[in-house]
């Protein structure tokens, strides 16, 4: 998936939303308003009818139907209202601003006839409710306000039939809709126009906003991915910012860290792996000859004289096949490190054991040993005539950058609940930092000829044949330190058996 398609889905995603909020908001509104003009044109219904009642009181009393009449009519000239009438008790239409109801009869279930022959008509002191009913089919609001019997009324001749009910009939008010239904029109094509307006601008800046925050940051980390791909695992994107995306930078860099260290260490077995099936071969071809060279230079050697000049060549010939015997030695065991027995074993005793080897002899006079262990380091299981070599090695080398003397600290750690760790430090000369990524090549020496290369190279396999890691730490001119993690325990595939 592309970066601009998961910017445009999420664009279209958070416009979906927003339509949706924005369309309840607006059918939310226009409710509301409804809700509110509505009442508010009860309220002025109401505000006419009792006008109204308590103008025409004294007509009705005096049973002037023509002034009740020219009233009606004037609240129809001067006011919104659309029409209005006043019904009887037995549903006639007594007066009316449409002339042609004036005498016409409604029929009992008519919403004005309700307001007299419910089964429970309303009481007294409810007299001056009003019964209303919306009819939005004929765009029209009518009001119902019922006119009460008083003693004045009853006495008269208008009446008399009515004198047992507490109602004498009903105001009926009309008030046209068009007004409100045009304002609530007018404002839905507002707020759906400004809806639409909000959709379309916010779709638009989440669109920049997503191009510039979402798709930068994942072209530089499918960048950096196709670079991986394509072997260059030193590649590093950019980890700048604190959000997410540094984050997955951080974790992308760290994870190609790791897997060029990875690759590293796996060319390296391979390399050692390949020289020391070479080794192993040179070494058995020179072995047989060699042996003969060194017994005929023996022999040669020992039947001359002191005083004959040959028997110096004879020594030297002597000398220089010892010395390739260990060279043929070493080959060998950089070749195959041999069948491992595994010991549960003191990390401390260890390190005693290996500095006591050397404490004594003549090399070590000048050099000072430090020894650090942690207390209550639990036992770990090794081969310990190959541990031991590894540390004496190291040791060896430590001594050998220090000429002058010095002091040399050995020490075991633990760096977790299942390894432990130990290091040799030094205050010698340091390791180049060119020559750094060679250490544990196989006859690569930083001493010219005095060394043949090998001993590193057969540390690391013993190490990673304890399923541990070797590795140092050097800063020129003040010192190395190296330091070997081992597990506690070795796994079943990882015991034993020759390499």
């Amino acid at each position: 998936m592309r970066a601009h398609d998961v910017t445009l889905r999420i664009t279209l995603l958070t416009a979906s939303i927003m339509a949706l909020v924005l369309c309840f908001f607006a059918w939310f509104c226009l409710r509301s308003q409804w809700k509110w003009q509505t009442e508010e044109a009860l309220r002025g219904l109401i505000l006419v009818s009792e006008s109204l009642k308590g103008s025409l009181r004294s007509s009705m009393l005096m049973n002037r139907r023509d002034h009740v009449q020219e009233a009606l009519d004037h609240v129809v000239r001067t006011t919104k209202v659309q029409g209005l009438r006043v019904i009887g008790h037995h549903g006639e239409v007594r007066v009316s601003t449409v002339r042609r109801d004036i005498g016409s009869r409604l029929d009992r279930q008519a919403p004005a006839c309700s307001m007299c022959h419910a089964s429970s008509p309303p009481e007294r002191e409810r007299g001056a409710d009003l019964r209303v009913r919306s009819r939005l089919e004929d765009r029209t609001l009518r009001a119902f306000s019922p006119i009460l019997a008083e003693p004045g009324c009853v006495a008269g001749a208008c009446h008399r039939a009515d004198r047992k009910s507490s109602v004498l009939g009903v105001l009926e008010l009309s008030l046209p809709m068009d007004d409100l239904e045009d304002s609530l029109r007018r404002n839905r094509t507002v707020l759906i126009g400004s809806a639409a307006t909000a959709v379309l601008l916010g779709g638009l800046l989440l669109w920049q906003v997503l191009a510039r925050w979402l798709k930068g940051p994942l072209r530089l980390l499918l960048g950096g991915i196709q670079h991986v791909a394509a072997g260059d695992l030193k590649f590093h994107v950019s980890a700048e910012s604190a959000d997410e995306f540094g984050d997955l930078a951080r974790a992308f860099n760290a994870m190609s860290t790791r897997l060029a260290a990875a690759q590293e260490g796996l060319i390296r077995s391979e390399r050692l792996i390949s020289m020391g099936k070479l080794a192993a071969g040179v070494a058995h071809e020179i072995n047989n000859p060699l042996t003969g060279i060194l017994s005929y230079g023996e022999d040669l050697r020992d039947d001359m004289p002191a005083s004959d000049p040959r028997r110096k060549s004879c020594e030297i010939i002597v000398t220089e096949a010892l010395r390739c015997r260990r060279i043929v030695r070493d080959l060998l065991e950089f070749a195959s490190q041999g069948q491992q027995t595994l010991t549960l074993l003191p990390p401390d005793a260890l390190v005693s054991r290996s500095v006591d080897v050397l404490i004594r002899q003549a090399d070590f006079r000048n050099i000072v040993f430090e020894r650090q262990i942690e207390p209550g380091l639990p036992s770990f299981e090794v081969d310990p005539v190959q541990i031991q070599q590894v540390l004496l090695n190291l040791l060896v080398n430590a001594r050998q950058a220090m000429p002058l003397g010095g002091k040399i600290t050995i020490g075991a750690r633990a760096t977790s609940p299942e390894h432990v760790e130990l290091f040799v430090q030094d205050e010698g000369c340091g390791i180049l930092p060119e020559v750094r990524e060679r250490v544990f090549e196989p006859f690569f020496s930083t001493k010219g000829g005095k060394t043949n290369g090998l001993g590193l190279p057969v540390c690391l396999g013993i190490v990673q044949q304890h399923s541990g890691t070797i590795d140092f730490e050097s800063i020129p001119g003040h010192g190395t330190t190296f330091r070997i993690v081992l597990p506690l325990r070795q796994r079943e595939g990882s015991r034993g058996g020759p390499t």
